[in-house]
Parts: structure tokens; C-alpha cells; sequence
């Protein structure tokens, strides 16, 4: 989907404030989390209020980061017993492991890391089985 090209702030009104920006660079503090840095992102923000939107593209790089973050600082906390194998998941949401991964890049499943293979965790399977519902 294209980007909508966003000439006045739809937050605080100011007429022809939106600019479009490159190479941002944005830190993120997440409660419970370390903070982490994402590069290279792009959107629409106001030159008044700095509000602004990124690009879907941004969005989808933001999401991807923040899940894989995540799992890298979760695998310090989470023990094995929480741990759920792909092909159980898969079976259980009765989609393929394909899936299962691309969920997982996506953000929609929590995961960790156990060396270098992805594992999801359990208690994530509740939002994993909303986000297949509104997928099919």
C-alpha cells in the first residue's frame, strides 16, 4: 500500500506542516526491556508538534526489530518449561510452520532464542491463535 502523502497535522492541525523524512533514527524504551536503537526508518512528521506516521514499510521494520529484540532479551528470563516446539504450535493453530516463522518475524507470536533457533513461547499462543482468526 503507498504511503498517503499527509500535507496538514491531523494532531494538532497546523496547515502544511507534514514533511516527509529519511534515515531516521529512532530509540525505543519498552517497560521491562533495555532500550534499543532501530536506523533507517522513513514517515510523515509535523515540523510544529513532531507528531507524525511511518511508512508501512518503517512500520513493518519496527515490528520485526521489536519482536526479535525482544526474544534476544527474553532468552535470559525465560525458562525451557515456557517454551513451545513450532510443529506443536503449527498443529495447534492448524497452520503450517511456514507460518508459524512468519508470524514470528512479523511480531505476532513471542518467541526466544535457544542458540541460534527460534522458539516460541506458550503464553503467547492466545495471540497467536486472534492473529491466525483475523488472517484466514
Amino acid at each position: 500500500m503507498k504511503l498517503k502523502k499527509w500535507k496538514d497535522c491531523p494532531s494538532c492541525g497546523a496547515k502544511g506542516s507534514m514533511k516527509y523524512k529519511k534515515n531516521i533514527t529512532e530509540t525505543f524504551n519498552i517497560e521491562g526491556y533495555e532500550p534499543f536503537i532501530i536506523v533507517s526508518l522513513d514517515g510523515y512528521f509535523c515540523s510544529v508538534c513532531s507528531e507524525g506516521f511511518y511508512s508501512n514499510k518503517s512500520e513493518k521494520i519496527i515490528n520485526s526489530n521489536l519482536a526479535d529484540e525482544k526474544a534476544k532479551q527474553d532468552s535470559q528470563k525465560i525458562v525451557a518449561s515456557e517454551l513451545i516446539e513450532i510443529d506443536t504450535l503449527a498443529r495447534k493453530l492448524s497452520v503450517s510452520r511456514q507460518r508459524i516463522h512468519q508470524m514470528m518475524d512479523e511480531g505476532k507470536i513471542r518467541y526466544v532464542y535457544v542458540g541460534k533457533l527460534k522458539f516460541p513461547v506458550k503464553s503467547g499462543i492466545a495471540s497467536a491463535k486472534s492473529a491466525v482468526k483475523r488472517h484466514k
